[in-house]
């Protein structure tokens, strides 16, 4: 995997296997403060985990909706511009012409803190398998802490994004292990088939994990609406548009059609939606 953030070889590299690594793409005291917030929060929220889990979520400790918990990590999200741009050539659609298509258009799905306990099966984070070149869902996953075999690692299988099917428990034989260090930045095509190995240590695996997908694909949670206001005020219009309040549906008819808008509607939307 290639260690410099060269824009070209990376689309390539995403391209061939369906994932890349940017070696320290975040300096040290970021990672650690990043580490001491989810450590809060995770502490913050024992007692009070989410009502109902998904299947590969459980037995793995979590904290959801960072986007909510701290403007730090949505500063964290935005600030790397290679990671940005590989998110513009994957994701950007081409014909939303209401904003330039050198900004964002794609928009957060969701957004947690994870580590490791029991290996994750083996999966996709798409919800079909399909073949060709666009690419529909990305997750952008910032690593806190050693990312090993040992500790519960990722693993890839190479240029599955591109085989057209589900991934099954067997396919396991044929994933490799992608080791990465405090500060790197993880980006993959949700359709490459990945896992991660058992935790066979006592340490935590902390990573931070975005998922960004086309505008039109729904958000898991409703971002908008729940987005604090002291948040959103720190935002700039490509990082709201990023949140979703330019491809908010609008009510009915009378309120509007357009389900792609551009920066001159945020307000008018946000101001029915986040408080």
């Amino acid at each position: 995997m290639t260690a410099s953030p060269d824009l070209p070889s990376l689309i390539s590299e995403i391209e061939l296997t369906g994932y890349c690594k940017i070696q320290n793409a975040y300096s040290a005291s970021d990672v650690e403060q990043a580490l001491i917030l989810t450590h809060e929060w995770r502490d913050h929220m024992s007692g009070r985990e989410a009502a109902t889990v998904p299947y590969l979520n459980r037995g793995h400790p979590m904290v959801y909706n960072l986007q909510n918990k701290s403007f730090f990590y949505l500063q964290l999200l935005f600030q790397h511009e290679v990671g940005q741009a590989l998110l513009r050539h994957f994701l950007n659609d081409p014909w939303y012409k209401q904003i330039p298509q050198s900004k964002p258009n794609y928009i957060l799905r969701s957004f947690l803190a994870r580590t490791s306990n029991d290996a994750l099966p083996m999966h996709i984070d798409s919800f079909i398998p399909f073949e060709g070149e666009h690419v529909t869902i990305m997750q952008y996953a910032i690593v806190l802490e050693p990312m090993t075999e040992e500790r519960g690692g990722t693993v890839f299988v190479p240029g599955s994004h591109r085989s057209g099917r589900y991934v099954t428990q067997e396919d396991r034989h044929s994933a490799v292990p992608v080791e990465a260090n405090p500060g790197d930045l993880l980006i993959w095509d949700s359709r490459v088939w990945h896992g991660t190995t058992a935790n066979q240590t006592t340490h935590s695996r902390w990573a931070l994990i975005a998922t960004f997908s086309r505008w039109w694909i729904k958000q898991a949670f409703q971002i908008t609406e729940a987005l604090p206001e002291e948040i959103f005020t720190q935002l700039n219009e490509e990082q709201k548009a990023v949140m979703g309040y330019c491809s908010l549906p609008y009510r009915d008819e009378r309120q509007g059609i357009d389900m792609k808008r551009g920066f001159d509607e945020i307000q008018l939307q946000s101001s029915r939606t986040h408080w």
